[in-house]
Parts: C-alpha cells; sequence; structure tokens
C-alpha cells in the first residue's frame, strides 16, 4: 500500500517474480511512511499478516519490519534461482473501481501487462523519446498500464505521487513531459483551475479513456493538444479499441470489414433488465449502426492475449460470460455498458447498464440529462441517477451538481429540461453538493448518492424539488408528503 513512487512496482514485480502471488491469500502488507495512520486505524483486521513499512519508522501502534533496511542487508549474490514464470502466470491483481458497487479483483496476467506497452507502440511508434506524465495511481489499470511503457517499451515516467489539477500542467513543463496520462474525470477538474492555461508545456500528446465530447473540444484548444488518443476498454474485459485520428467524443475505431476478426460487437438489449434480446433460435441480434447497443468481445481460449482477464472470484466470472451468442458454443465477454457504432465504425460511449432507469414506464439515459446540464450550466461535475419512492414502482429522477444553488440557474435549468426531455426524465430533485464523493481513481460514487437517495433527514446538503416548473426547497414537510403519497411526482 504504497503512494506513487519508484519503488512502488519495483516491489511488485520483484515479488511477482518470486511466485508470491500464488498464494490464495495475502501474507503480508507493504505500505507507505505516510500512510501510517490508516494502517494504524484499521490493524485489528489483519493481524495475521506479517507488516513491512517502507521507508521511515513513523508507526508507533503496530508491530511491523523496517523493509528499507532488510532490503539493504540483502545479499546480491543468487543462492536459489527464481521460479519458472511464464506468460499466462499471474503478475498482480488489480481492483475495480468500485463506481457502482464493490472493488473486484481482476487477474493480470505478464502477457496482460505486457500488452499494455505493445499498444501504446502501435499509438507512439518512437517509445524511448517518450517523457509521460502519469497522476494516476499505480494501483489503477491505467497507471499500471502506463508503468509498462517504461518496463517493455524504454519510455521515460514522470510519476506524481498525488493528482494535483492546479500542478498538473506546471509539473509537465517542468519534466519536460511530451505525453500527459489522463482519465475523464481528470480533465474536468482541470479545466476548472483558471492559471492553468498561461502554462507553457510541451505536451502535444495526451493517452486515457473518458475525455466527455462536451468538453473535448474546450480541452485540446485551450491547452494545445495535437492528438488525443482516446481508448475504451476495462480492466478485465477483452474489448479494447482506440481513436487514432481525433474524431471528437468517439472511444474507438474499427473498420466495419475487421469487427468480425476482432471479435467485437453491439448486440441490441432490453433496457429494463439490462440482458441481451435473442431471436425465435436464441441467437443474440447485432445493431444496426447508430443504434444502441450492448458491446461484446469474443473469447478465444487459444489466443494468447484473447479472452478476458477474469476476476478472482469464479462466480464473478461466470456472470460476465455469455454463451451461444451468434453460434452453438461461441462465448463472449459482455461489458456492461451502452455504445454506439455509426456506418464509418466510430464507436461512442452511450450509457453504462445501471445507468438507465425507468420512471412511469420509461427509460431515461442519465448520459442524455447529464448533457443538457453541462450544456446549460458548465459545470463540469454532475451525476445523474433514479432514487427510489417509498412504494412507487420504478425510480424517478435526481441530479446532483457541485457547489451551485443560484435559484435563477436552477429555474433556467427547469426550463431546460421542460424543452429537451420528456417529463418523465426531467430530474425531480437536484441536490447541491461542496463536493463529490469519489474513488481513488476520481471517479463519481453514484451508488453512495444513489442510496441516500433525496432523504433530507440523512442529507446535510440542499436539495430543491420541481414544483410548478420550478426547483424549490426540498423541506421536512414536503419531504413527508412525498413519501405518504400526499404529492404527486
Amino acid at each position: 500500500m504504497l503512494e506513487n513512487c519508484p519503488d512502488y512496482p519495483c516491489i511488485w514485480m520483484g515479488i511477482s517474480k518470486l511466485g508470491c502471488i500464488r498464494a490464495a491469500n495475502c501474507r503480508g502488507l507493504i505500505f507507505d511512511s505516510n500512510l501510517c495512520n490508516a494502517i494504524e486505524d484499521v490493524a485489528g483486521e489483519f493481524a495475521q499478516l506479517d507488516l513491512f513499512e517502507y521507508d521511515r519508522n513513523n508507526a508507533r501502534n503496530v508491530k511491523y519490519i523496517n523493509l528499507k533496511r532488510e532490503i539493504n542487508n540483502f545479499s546480491t549474490e543468487d543462492t536459489s534461482g527464481f521460479p519458472k514464470i511464464t506468460g499466462h502466470d499471474t503478475l498482480l491483481y488489480i481492483y475495480t473501481s468500485g463506481t457502482t458497487g464493490f472493488p473486484k479483483p481482476v487477474v493480470i496476467s505478464n502477457t496482460r501487462f505486457l500488452t499494455f506497452a505493445c499498444f501504446a507502440n502501435v499509438v507512439m511508434p518512437k517509445m524511448t523519446d517518450v517523457i509521460a506524465y502519469c497522476p494516476m495511481p499505480l494501483y489503477h489499470s491505467s497507471g499500471c498500464g502506463i508503468m509498462a511503457l517504461t518496463v517493455a517499451g524504454g519510455a521515460t515516467l514522470v510519476l506524481k505521487r498525488k493528482f494535483s489539477a492546479k500542478n498538473y500542467w506546471s509539473d509537465c513543463s517542468k519534466f519536460q513531459c511530451n505525453l500527459a496520462v489522463y482519465i475523464g474525470e481528470m480533465c474536468r477538474y482541470i479545466l476548472s483551475v483558471p492559471q492553468n492555461d498561461v502554462i507553457k508545456h510541451n505536451v502535444k500528446n495526451i493517452l486515457g479513456t473518458g475525455l466527455q465530447r462536451h468538453i473535448w473540444k474546450t480541452y485540446i484548444e485551450k491547452f494545445q493538444i495535437e492528438n488525443v488518443y482516446e481508448f475504451y476498454g476495462s480492466t478485465e474485459g477483452n474489448v479494447q479499441i482506440v481513436n487514432l485520428d481525433n474524431k471528437v467524443g468517439s472511444v474507438g475505431y474499427i473498420p466495419n470489414f475487421l469487427k468480425s476478426l476482432m471479435g467485437i460487437f453491439l448486440i441490441k438489449y432490453d433496457p429494463n433488465t439490462g440482458e441481451p434480446i435473442r431471436d425465435n433460435n436464441g441467437r443474440c441480434i447485432k445493431c444496426s449502426p447508430n443504434e444502441p447497443g450492448l458491446v461484446i468481445g469474443k473469447i478465444r481460449s487459444k489466443v494468447a492475449v484473447d479472452g478476458f482477464a477474469r476476476y478472482l472470484d469464479i462466480d464473478a466470472s461466470e456472470k460476465k460470460i455469455l454463451w451461444d451468442v451468434f453460434v452453438i458454443g461461441d462465448k463472449y465477454f459482455i461489458v456492461g455498458d451502452v455504445l454506439v457504432c455509426d456506418e464509418l465504425g466510430y464507436f461512442y460511449f452511450q450509457d453504462r447498464i445501471g445507468d438507465t432507469f425507468r420512471w412511469k414506464g420509461e427509460n431515461v439515459s442519465t448520459a442524455e440529462v447529464e448533457d443538457i446540464i453541462w450544456k446549460t450550466t458548465k459545470l463540469n461535475q454532475v451525476n445523474v441517477y433514479g432514487v427510489e419512492i417509498p412504494g412507487a414502482e420504478g425510480r424517478i429522477g435526481m441530479a446532483a451538481i457541485l457547489g451551485n444553488d443560484d435559484k435563477s440557474q436552477l429555474n433556467v435549468l427547469a426550463k431546460e429540461f421542460k424543452s429537451n426531455l420528456p417529463s418523465y426524465a426531467i430530474p425531480a430533485f437536484i441536490r447541491v453538493l461542496e463536493s463529490f464523493p469519489i474513488t481513488g481513481t476520481y471517479k463519481l460514487k453514484k451508488l453512495e448518492l444513489q442510496k441516500e437517495g433525496f432523504n433530507i433527514n440523512v442529507i446535510k446538503d440542499k436539495v430543491y424539488i420541481l414544483s410548478s416548473g420550478k426547483y424549490i426547497p426540498l423541506t421536512k414537510e414536503i419531504y413527508n408528503d412525498v413519501i405518504n403519497h400526499r404529492l404527486r411526482l
């Protein structure tokens, strides 16, 4: 458990080389001196583990071994040799982000790790000339993947201990970086810092995922970016695509004649259940151009880097496999995302299964509602989700926005909703937060907001309710009227 530092990947690669990852359960915990307080708070939960503090002796209330001191005493002579390691052997576990549920460990093999570098080499062939800036935590798949550029590609990597929107471009300038790594949430934070646009830097290429369409042009124009290598994929998945020609908003491109070869398709699905729709023969149905569909990737067990990485939990892995998709016996990894592909083969992210909710018998896309809020308010942080009203069927819309409860702006927003959305899709509630709950990789925690709903007995933030075309404060009296069905929404 370390913050970003060069020692971090060296430790986990060394441990993996010794075969320690094969152990079913962890036997020890290596932690950063800066994280001593966090370790001491939860030390009782892993009393059976050996604790190793890396670097300084800051821990006071737990028994530990100073790892750096022990390493300095190690012999450099190889007396035992290393276990035989193959490409299929496990290198490490990466936990999913936990944006809509609990994080799950994904098994990453040596081969899969090296494919990150191969992918980047295709995008930027002269890898030895690359100086990449990485503020992403190395325990995230993007951070881990960029580490592969150094290990296998010869790139120089500049690590930041923690992401700072304020210092992002000044860091890039200071270390003469020509490539910056991002996730979309970071880009929104960086855009919100006024002075960032006056800092001169050498970054012409950015590589990452999640740069949203509504800020794409603003971002590249403000910071003079020449190439955006936006890619789509997941830690565990076998669907990996990339946008190589700066098509605004696109998460990747596959020529139509290559789709079958790559085994990546969009299939029709039931928006109520999220399940694939099958024809009379029990087979899935491919989507037409510009038709939203579930993205799936063919699992070919005989191909070294194909097939999804799998979760450590076997049952969780099985739930992600779709059988008998187009022919009997074939199997595909189902990502759980809804994409759209145009006539030319450009893919666009549409929604995530679970982000669509149903109200008054109709399906509501959170992405569509969020897009209207972004365009109207220019706020970079927005989250739309469905919440339950006790005794009512489905979920009603609610939007969370950051720190702006200007009533006039809320009413402008109400007018935009009325002009652009059907009545069932208009958020009935707006919650104004001082800060968003986020994961360790800066993704918004939608599930946490969804659980709290519009319960003002739990929520300390200001909450507004739509009434007669305007948003008014949600009082306890109005709240009780809603949950007791005296006020119909």
